[in-house]
C-alpha cells in the first residue's frame, strides 16, 4: 500500500476517535507533562466546512446550525473563519468526547454544511535543549526604528471637524551611495489647505506593499514642521510602495486626524547582490561558466549584466559580459585550468564578485548534519545555489526571537519589526494565547524557544557569525501557532492558510506567500488527520507549496503522529550522526524520507562538543526573552527543517518546481542507507523512508531534468 493508502485506511478504521486530533508540540526527542483543565486530545469546539455560496454566518457573528446545539444542550462559546470556507466552533469550556460526537452529528446535518471534525487540544512538549558550555553567546542585537522623531499619538476625547488631505505627496526612489545595499524612499508633503481654525500638530503615514489592499501605520507621529522622511524599514527592491498622508490637528486636549490624502507609490532600488555561481572553474575542453539569474529583488530592482572574469597563473585574464545566466570565454589557454569569478550590475554599481559559495561562520565546523558522511551534502548544493530571496520558507512554530544569525533573514514589517503573525487563540487553554495578532514573537521559553531553533536551521546567515542554514539566500516567515501549553487544528489551519497567502477573514492578507512551510509539529497520544487539515493540505499541495512534516519522536509508527500522519507532505525521520535511525524517531509507512535530526545515545565520531546533536541558533532564557545564543538539541524537528531548506534550494534553481517534483528529485537522489543499519533492513513497518535527502543531488537532479509540467 501506498503512503496515501495507508493515511486513508487508518482514518477509516480511528473514527472511533472522534476524527479528532492531538498532539505534542514541537517534535523534539524529550517529552514532558502539563497539568491543565484541559488535557492532550481535549475536545475544544468543531471544524465546519460550508460549501461555496452557503451563508455560514448568521445574524450576530452565529454559525449557521449553532442555534441546533445550543438547543441540543451543547454549551458554545465564539466561532471564527480559518479560511478556505472553514469555521471553528468552539465549545465552552471542556466537553466529553460523547459530547463532542453529538454536536459532530448534529452539525453535519445543518444544510450548506460538507465536513464537520473535532478541534482538540494539542499539549506542548517542549524540546531539550543541550546545556552545553561551548557555545558561544553573543549580545542582543537591536532592531533601528524608522528615521524621524515623534511620540505616542494622543487618544481623542472629543470630536471636531478634522483637517483637509495634505497637499502634493510625492513619494520617490531614495537610492543613496552611502547606502548602495538598502532599499529606501523618500517622501515629502505640504500642509493640508484648511485645518478649520484647528493648530496643525503633527503627521501620520501609512503604507501598502500590496497596492493598497492592506496597509500599515508608520510609528512615527511627525512634527508639524517636517514635511520631508526617509522610509527605509521593510522595503524590498523592486517592490512597489504605496505611500498615504494625513495631518493631525488639536482642539485643547482632543486630537483629530484629517482627512487621507491619495495613495502615491514608488519603487526602492539598490544594487545588485552576487549571483550564485554555477560553475567556478572552465578550460579550452569546458569554456563556459553559469550562475543564477537573479531574481528582481536581488537585481536591485534594475537591469543587470554579468561579468565574467576566468584567471590562471600565467595566463591574462579571460572576461565576457552578458544579461543571460552563462557566457562561454574566448581565448583560454590549452592545459591551464581557469577559476571564474562573476559579478553583476545595474546603473547605482556593482555587486560583490562572486567565486563559489564559501562559509566562514565560525561553528560551522559542528554542523555536522550538513555535510558528514551521512549528512544532507549541502556543499554540493552550494556549487549552484545558496538559495534566492524570491523564495520563502515559513516556519510555522512557537514562534521568533530576535538573533543575529536571523534578523536579516525574516520579512520585516515597515517599523523594522519581524513580519509574520500570531494565531495562537484563547481558546484553546494555552497560557500565553491572547489572540490572534501581528505579532510572531516567542513570549516566553515554554517551547525552550523551538521556532528559533528550527528557523537557523534552515536560513541562519552566512555571514561570519555563529551558524549557517541550508538556504541563507532565502527568507523567513514567521508564523507562530503553538503556544506555552499547546494550540490547536483551528489555529494551525488558520497559520497554514495565511502562510500560503490564501485569505483568512479579519486577517491582514500575507503579503510573502511562502513557496516551503515547514511543520516541526508531532503528538505523542495516537490522533488521525482530521478532514480539514487534510482538505487544506491538499489545497495548499495544489497551489504548489511545499509542506514538510515531522514524524515524531516516540519511537512508533508515523501514522501515529498529527500533523505528519495527513497527506499530502513530506514526512522526515531523523537520523544520527552514524546514518541509522535515531533512537526515537518514528518510522514505517507514514515516513517519507529521514534526514539527520540529532543520536546523542549513538553520536559515533561526531564532534565531541555536539553529543551527536544538532546545532542552531537559541536563546539563553529560562522564562523570559534573554539573549541569542547557540546550543544543541535533537528531534524530528531539527531533520524536518533539512528537508525543508533542500525544498527552498530546490525552488530557487527552479521555481515553477511543483511539489511532486521536489518530492520526485529527493527520493530519486536520496542517500542510502549504511550497509548493516537498522533502516537497511527494515520492513515495511519499520521502514526509515526511501533514504537520507542528500541536497546536492537534488540540486543536480532538478537542474538537468527537463519537467514540462509547470
Amino acid at each position: 500500500m501506498s503512503r496515501k493508502q495507508v493515511i486513508t485506511a487508518l482514518a477509516m478504521v480511528a473514527t472511533a476517535a472522534l476524527g479528532a486530533v492531538s498532539f505534542a508540540g514541537p517534535a523534539s526527542a524529550a517529552q514532558a507533562a502539563y497539568s491543565s483543565k484541559v488535557s492532550d486530545g481535549s475536545p475544544l469546539g468543531l471544524l465546519v466546512h460550508f460549501k461555496r455560496g452557503a451563508q455560514a454566518n448568521g445574524l450576530f457573528g452565529v454559525l449557521n446550525g449553532q442555534g441546533s446545539l445550543s438547543a441540543a444542550g451543547i454549551p458554545l462559546g465564539g466561532q471564527h473563519a480559518l479560511g478556505l470556507g472553514w469555521h471553528v466552533l468552539d465549545f465552552k469550556g471542556v466537553v466529553s468526547a460523547d459530547t463532542a460526537l453529538k454536536a459532530q452529528y448534529l452539525m453535519r446535518q445543518q444544510p450548506g454544511v460538507t465536513q464537520v471534525a473535532v478541534n482538540s487540544f494539542i499539549a506542548a512538549n517542549p524540546p531539550q535543549a543541550s546545556t552545553n558550555t561551548n557555545a558561544s553567546k553573543p549580545g542582543t542585537v537591536w532592531e533601528s526604528p524608522l528615521s524621524g522623531a515623534g511620540a505616542a499619538l494622543p487618544k481623542p476625547v472629543a470630536t471636531f471637524k478634522g483637517a483637509t488631505a495634505v497637499t502634493k505627496l510625492t513619494v520617490k526612489d531614495a537610492w543613496a551611495t552611502r547606502s548602495p545595499s538598502t532599499a529606501q524612499v523618500s517622501v515629502s508633503w505640504k500642509a493640508p489647505s484648511n485645518t478649520f481654525g484647528y493648530k496643525l500638530t503633527g503627521y501620520k503615514l501609512q503604507a501598502s506593499l500590496d497596492s493598497g489592499s492592506t496597509y500599515q501605520d508608520l510609528p512615527n507621529v511627525y512634527s508639524p514642521k517636517t514635511n520631508n522622511v526617509v522610509i527605509s524599514s521593510g522595503l524590498t527592491a523592486g517592490a512597489h510602495i504605496l505611500i498615504r498622508a494625513a495631518a493631525l490637528t488639536t482642539n485643547g486636549k482632543a486630537t483629530k486626524q484629517g482627512a487621507w490624502s491619495e495613495w502615491v507609490g514608488a519603487v526602492p532600488t539598490t544594487t545588485p547582490v552576487a549571483p550564485n555561481l554555477s560553475v567556478s572553474s572552465v578550460s579550452t575542453d569546458v569554456p563556459t561558466a553559469a550562475w543564477q539569474l537573479l531574481s528582481v529583488a536581488d537585481s536591485g530592482g534594475l537591469p543587470v549584466v554579468y561579468t565574467a572574469t576566468a584567471s590562471a597563473q600565467g595566463q591574462s585574464d579571460v572576461k565576457c559580459t552578458t544579461s543571460g545566466s552563462s557566457c562561454t570565454f574566448q581565448g583560454l589557454v590549452a592545459s591551464n585550468n581557469y577559476t571564474v569569478k562573476v559579478q553583476a550590475a545595474n546603473k547605482h554599481g556593482a555587486s560583490p564578485w562572486a567565486s563559489g559559495f564559501s562559509v566562514s561562520d565560525p561553528m560551522y565546523s559542528l554542523q555536522w548534519g550538513l555535510n558528514a558522511k551521512y549528512g544532507i551534502n549541502v556543499e554540493g548544493a552550494w556549487q549552484h545555489t545558496h538559495g534566492a530571496s524570491s523564495v520563502t520558507v515559513a516556519v510555522i512554530d512557537s514562534g521568533i526571537t530576535a538573533h543575529p544569525d536571523l534578523d536579516g533573514q525574516e520579512w520585516r514589517n515597515l517599523d523594522g519589526s519581524v513580519y509574520g503573525y500570531d494565531f495562537v487563540s484563547s481558546a484553546n487553554g494555552s497560557d500565553d494565547g491572547d489572540g490572534w495578532d501581528s505579532n510572531p514573537s516567542d513570549p516566553n521559553g515554554t517551547n525552550e524557544w523551538h521556532g528559533t531553533h528550527v528557523s537557523g536551521i534552515i536560513a541562519a546567515a552566512n555571514n561570519s557569525v555563529g551558524v549557517v542554514g541550508v538556504a541563507p539566500g532565502s527568507k523567513l516567515l514567521e508564523v507562530r501557532a503553538l503556544g506555552g501549553k499547546g494550540g490547536s487544528p483551528a489555529d494551525l489551519i488558520a497559520a497554514l492558510n495565511w502562510a500560503a497567502g490564501k485569505d483568512v477573514p479579519n486577517v491582514p492578507k500575507n503579503t510573502h506567500p511562502a513557496q516551503v512551510i515547514n511543520l516541526s509539529l508531532g503528538n505523542k497520544s495516537y490522533a488521525q488527520c482530521d478532514t480539514a487539515t487534510a482538505n487544506v493540505l491538499q489545497t495548499l499541495h495544489d497551489m504548489n507549496v511545499m509542506v514538510i512534516t515531522a514524524a515524531g519522536n516516540d519511537n512508533t509508527q508515523a501514522f501515529y503522529s498529527y500533523p505528519g500522519n495527513c497527506y499530502p507532505t513530506i514526512n522526515v525521520g531523523a537520523t544520527g550522526y552514524t546514518g541509522d535511525r535515531a533512537y526515537y524517531s518514528n518510522y514505517g509507512q507514514g515516513v517519507d524520507i529521514s534526514a539527520p535530526g540529532g543520536d546523542d545515545q549513538n553520536p559515533g565520531t561526531s564532534p565531541a562538543q555536539t553529543g551527536g546533536q544538532i546545532l542552531s541558533t537559541l536563546n539563553d532564557g529560562k522564562v523570559a526573552v534573554g539573549a541569542p545564543n547557540y546550543d544543541y538539541a535533537e528531534g524530528t524537528s531539527m531533520a524536518a527543517p533539512l528537508v525543508s531548506g533542500i525544498a527552498a534550494l530546490l525552488i530557487s534553481v527552479k521555481p515553477n518546481i511543483t511539489p511532486n517534483q521536489i518530492w520526485e528529485a529527493l527520493k530519486s537522489t536520496a542517500t542510502p542507507w549504511p550497509v548493516g543499519s537498522f533502516c537497511s533492513t527494515a520492513t515495511t513497518d519499520t521502514s526509515c523512508g526511501i533514504g537520507i535527502a542528500n541536497a546536492g543531488a537534488a540540486v543536480e537532479y532538478t537542474l538537468r531534468d527537463k519537467w514540462t509540467t509547470p
